[in-house]
């Protein structure tokens, strides 16, 4: 019944690193842009341009990062 409700009513997450993390071990664009390696997860460090994961996602990016060394805050982003 959960998964008819987020159908509905989207929800989604922006994972954000926290400050003191640089991106060793991320791939970065020349935009500043930055993608986890073997995966198509781009993050931003810019709140105004944050990247939307629906929260199932959000969350395989945040474990993804945590597993790099990363501390990670997950934020709902309201629409």
């Amino acid at each position: 019944m959960s998964d008819l409700n987020e159908t509905q009513n989207p929800t989604f997450y922006r994972v954000r690193i926290k400050d003191g993390h640089d991106a060793i071990g991320l791939l970065v664009s020349a935009a500043g842009k930055r993608c986890i390696p073997s995966t198509q997860f781009w993050l931003t460090v810019d709140a105004c341009a944050a990247y939307r994961f629906p929260h199932s996602a959000a969350l395989h990016v945040q474990v993804r990062l945590r597993n790099m060394g990363f501390t990670t805050a997950l934020e709902e982003i309201q629409d």
